[in-house]
């Protein structure tokens, strides 16, 4: 968590303020057409990963819905790069700082298992690292200028991811 309150008045550089989905749909993209320009056999091909994955992608879809669905009933912004009007730690805010990146990430995997390659696994990495080194950073730096000790505390008690 940073302890500069400084940070949350600095912006990204613009190619990293792309809405979290975007980056998710893009890397996922861009590993299928991986797949299809350099296809790599996978043992990942099988009725039950496939069916696995379908089930996944319904957890995930559900969560996120459900999570963005709880912040415009609260009249707080979806927007990583807006200023938070208050701080949910209620729901699975209780167990993930990050719980609607947790639902992008459970959902992709889905599509992942259900295309049955191993591209958009390593595409994958993309986002994550621009979630934790840029989006996560300039979003927990704005939590602190915004509630100050109390985001602090909840930091100490719930972990960034899981």
């Amino acid at each position: 968590m940073p302890n500069d309150t400084d940070t949350a008045q600095r912006r990204p550089f613009a190619l990293f303020m792309v809405p979290p989905p975007l980056l998710f749909g893009i890397a996922f993209g861009a590993g299928w057409l991986l797949q299809l320009w350099i296809p790599v056999p996978s043992a990942l091909h099988s009725a039950a990963l496939f069916y696995g994955g379908c089930t996944l992608l319904a957890v995930g879809l559900c969560l996120g819905i459900l999570l963005a669905a709880s912040f415009l009933v609260q009249r707080t912004t979806l927007n990583p790069f807006a200023a938070p009007s208050i701080f949910v730690e209620r729901g699975p805010y209780r167990f993930s700082r990050n719980p609607m990146y947790l639902a992008s990430v459970l959902a992709y995997l889905a599509g992942a298992m259900m295309l049955g390659s191993i591209w958009p696994l390593v595409t994958l990495l993309a986002p994550i690292a621009i979630l934790s080194g840029v989006v996560i950073p300039f979003e927990e730096a704005s939590m602190l200028t915004r509630f100050g000790q109390t985001y602090r505390d909840y930091c100490g008690r719930v972990r960034r991811w899981i």
